[in-house]
Order: structure tokens, then C-alpha cells, then sequence
């Protein structure tokens, strides 16, 4: 497979992505441009940064993953470095304190630049800590950083907020110094998710859930979407490694899996309770990471 045909790959794998048609927007709006580029042989224009919001554990590690490898490959950007991106998080520092983050983050972009002279690729930055500090002047004294490293990095800041009031007050703060677009990651809904539960889960060991059971577990994933500590695709995982060891531990006769077979993760069980009380949660033996998971 050569480099095109694995942009074509990657490509499709982010179309078929659910919860995420913003970021599939982004991406088809890329593959224009690139289209284009080659045909009127225009070559010095960057991109814009990007501001992306999701809820916590709602895709933005498997998307800053399949962005870079398409980007890469159908070469819209230039890759170099011992990585094509970077995660970090930016803590807050206080006006009146020394602003060691700017120095972190530096040594970070000059460290995985390895042999070569710049870092050049995706860096992707959390700024939850500075969500109600993006009027402080070190705040802006980032962004002048980023803006000053955009011929080279293409910077994705993204925050765990669907909140109109925060993102227009961030987005207030970056329209003063940096190019950006601004996308949100849609958390799948539960009928989404019950499809994604079955593909994943169930079909490829061989089980069916009935209508009931599907019924079931819709009302038990939108209590546990809604709930304080929701963890993403990681609780959904939780669910479904839990259910299927429920369901291997006891006397089963039948690969058709009704609601009487998982009545014990209704919305009002104890397992449901339990779990809304979970501060966070831990990754589920068996199953791969969420890049793995979630992409087809």
C-alpha cells in the first residue's frame, strides 16, 4: 500500500467515525485543499490552528491520532521529529508568578524534534486549567508562542467543555492573535453507542442483543452519559467487558441476548449506581485502546 492509498484509507476510517461529523467536515475541507493546491501548484499556504471541544473521554486522543496520519500521508503538512504529534497539558501559572510553562513546553517541542532542526507536526494542548484566565496576560503570551511556531506546528488546543459561555470567551482571547477554526466533538448518542456496543462487542463473540436488551441498555447509557464522573468511550468499554463476563459467568443456552440476561445493568442497579460514583475509570482487560476500538 503506498502513501496515497493509506491517505485513502485513513480517510475513510474518519468518515465512518460517529459523534464527529465537525471533525469529518475539517477533514474533507483538507482533502479539497490539497486537491487544489497540487492543481494550481500553490505551496506556501498553512493551515489555520484549530479550538476543539469535547466532553472528557469523547474521542480527542483517536482523532489528534487519525488527523495526523492522514495529514501526513495525502502530505497536506510536513512531518518531522521522532513523532507526528504530541499531547499536553498546559497548567495554569498565576500573573504575578514566573511562567515555567512557556519553558516546558518549549524543551518538550525541541526534545521530539530528535536530530532534526524543528518539530514539525500536530501539537495538542489542553487548556482546561486556563478556562476562566484566557483574558490573562500569560494566556496571550502562549498564544503569541503558537502563533510564532505556526509555519512549522499545527496546534490544536482543545478543552472538556461544551459551554457556549467558555468557548466564546476562549475563542474571544484567540481571534486577537492566532488563525483557528473551531469544531466540537459530538459524544455519539445512546443509539449510536448501542450499535457500537453490538459491532464491537457482542456480534464478533458471537452474540445478538434482542430489541429489549437494546432497550435496556439505552436507558442505562444515557444515565450514565448524564452522569457527573462519565468517562467517555472508556465507561462504555467498562459496560460492555462487564456485561460480557456477567453473561459468561452464568448459565447461558442462547447467543440471542435478552433483557432478563443483563437485568442486572438496568439504570437503577447497583452496577449503574456504582459506577456514577467512580471518579474515573480504569482501562478494561481484553479490549484494545480507544483508537483501536472505536475506529473501523
Amino acid at each position: 500500500m503506498n502513501r496515497q492509498q493509506y491517505a485513502d484509507k485513513c480517510f475513510d476510517t474518519i468518515m465512518e467515525l460517529q459523534g464527529a461529523d465537525e471533525f469529518k467536515g475539517i477533514v474533507q475541507r483538507l482533502r479539497t485543499f490539497q486537491q487544489n493546491k497540487e492543481k494550481y501548484s500553490v505551496q506556501d499556504i498553512t493551515l489555520p490552528n484549530y479550538l476543539w471541544s469535547a466532553k472528557r473521554g469523547g474521542g480527542i486522543s483517536t482523532c489528534i491520532t487519525m488527523f495526523s496520519e492522514y495529514l501526513y500521508n495525502a502530505k497536506i503538512t510536513e512531518f518531522t521529529g521522532i513523532v507526528k504529534y504530541f499531547e499536553y497539558k498546559l497548567a495554569y501559572i498565576a500573573p504575578d508568578l514566573f511562567f515555567s510553562e512557556l519553558t516546558r513546553l518549549n524543551n518538550t517541542i525541541s526534545e521530539i524534534a530528535g536530530h532534526h532542526r524543528y518539530f514539525r507536526g500536530l501539537a495538542c494542548i489542553n487548556i482546561d486549567d486556563w478556562i476562566e484566565h484566557t483574558n490573562e496576560k500569560y494566556f496571550y503570551k502562549f498564544l503569541d508562542y503558537i502563533a510564532s511556531k505556526n509555519e512549522k506546528i499545527l496546534t490544536i488546543l482543545y478543552v472538556h467543555s461544551n459551554s457556549k459561555r467558555v468557548i466564546e470567551s476562549i475563542e474571544s482571547s484567540l481571534s486577537s492573535r492566532i488563525r483557528y477554526e473551531t469544531i466540537s466533538l459530538r459524544f455519539p448518542d445512546a443509539n449510536e453507542l448501542i450499535k457500537f456496543i453490538e459491532s464491537k462487542y457482542f456480534i464478533k463473540r458471537g452474540f445478538k442483543l434482542t430489541d429489549d436488551a437494546k432497550l435496556l441498555l439505552i436507558d442505562t447509557i444515557e444515565v450514565l452519559t448524564n452522569g457527573k464522573h462519565f468517562n467517555g468511550f472508556t465507561t462504555i468499554k467498562q459496560l460492555a467487558n462487564d456485561i460480557l463476563f456477567n453473561l459468561l459467568t452464568s448459565n447461558i443456552n442462547d447467543n440471542n441476548i435478552s433483557a432478563e440476561m443483563i437485568s442486572s445493568f438496568t439504570k437503577d442497579s447497583l452496577y449503574v449506581k456504582r459506577i456514577k460514583t467512580l471518579t474515573s475509570a480504569s482501562n478494561i482487560i481484553g479490549f484494545g485502546s480507544q483508537s483501536e476500538e472505536y475506529s473501523k
